[in-house]
């Protein structure tokens, strides 16, 4: 009798979390690092899922970064819809809370539109904040203010503050990473507790929708080969060009889009601080550095389904189908 009323009980849970999930929007996620074809996947995915694609790449919400933001080519853009890319301008905040209030507004009306919602990126932080939402934590413009000046002036020995705080989420983040290393001081600061202390309270543990997980590697070789290829056909498509011209528009060379990989390099070349081949060295190395991060970060999500694309794209399309079936 107490076996039977045991597995009565694990049926009702069973049905109570089948509800939890049916009442969640469905979406896909494409995740993984950099040059493991991402955005080639989603595009395939959505073209044969009725799908719609929603950026998930923090540097790619910005416009006139184009390049070397890798952002898609004209002609997949006409062919599937594309959602948060260019959305804002390089003078303007925007972070993972701004992400993700844009992000589930545009789920809602893919969704509502009976449309599948893949999610592409390399972001981990606004991916996490997207599926999990974030932690509450008090703001201090002023104080921000202050610490990003500090941060400008050295972020080497900013960083060194930091991780003399928190070296858990220090190590996670780079040293030139302006926003969140100076969010994770103006927390410590205002609140007196680690932004790695108040992640792990918050557990992350409920995803905040139905998820079919795909991350995409590679071998480490072959991703390494293919990041310094790409930084050489950046650069062959006019990456220093375009770096010039959103300059000549007159944005500020300190604003955060131009910390990024790629364009932080760039400038220190035509302010003539380094030499071109140093420049393209210097991209490629920091690129490969970053992957890594990536991967680290991403080996620790839950729930995700790694495959090579597009060596395994029959298997991938295969667990996507039964995703979608289910929710169908």
């Amino acid at each position: 009798m107490t076996i039977l009323i045991i597995l009565e009980y694990i049926r009702g849970l069973l049905y109570c979390i089948s509800l939890m999930l049916s009442n969640r929007i469905k979406l896909i996620a494409v995740s993984g690092p950099t040059c493991t074809g991402k955005s080639a996947l989603a595009a395939e995915a959505a073209s044969r899922f009725g799908g719609e694609i929603i950026n998930g790449d923090s540097m790619q919400v910005y416009r006139y970064f184009d390049i070397g933001t890798a952002k898609p080519p004209a002609v997949s853009m006409a062919a599937v819809p594309h959602h948060l890319i260019g959305i804002a301008g390089p003078d303007k905040e925007f972070n993972a809370a701004l992400f993700k209030d844009a992000a589930d507004k545009t789920i809602a009306d893919i969704s509502a539109r009976g449309k599948v919602p893949i999610v592409v990126g390399g972001t981990g932080l606004y991916l996490r904040a997207l599926f999990y939402g974030l932690f509450p934590a008090q703001k201090d413009e002023a104080l921000r203010e202050r610490l990003s000046a500090e941060h400008r002036a050295d972020p080497a020995a900013f960083y060194e503050r930091l991780k003399g705080i928190d070296p858990e989420y220090a190590l996670r983040i780079s040293f030139r990473d302006m926003v969140r290393a100076v969010r994770a001081m103006e927390i410590f600061l205002l609140t007196g507790r680690k932004v790695s202390e108040l992640e792990q309270e918050h557990g992350f543990r409920e995803p905040r929708y139905d998820i079919c997980k795909i991350g995409l590697t590679k071998p480490r070789e072959e991703l390494y080969r293919r990041i310094d290829e790409r930084v050489l056909a950046m650069l062959g498509s006019g990456l220093v060009e375009e770096v010039k011209s959103i300059l000549t528009r007159g944005y500020d060379p300190g604003l955060k889009p131009f910390s990024s990989i790629g364009y932080r390099e760039v400038l220190h070349y035509l302010s003539g601080s380094i030499k071109y081949e140093d420049m393209v060295k210097d991209i490629q190395k920091n690129t490969r550095r970053y992957a890594k991060r990536q991967f680290t970060w991403f080996a620790k999500e839950k729930g995700m389904q790694w495959f090579e694309y597009p060596e395994e794209l029959d298997r991938i399309i295969e667990t996507i189908s039964r995703f979608v079936d289910r929710w169908s």
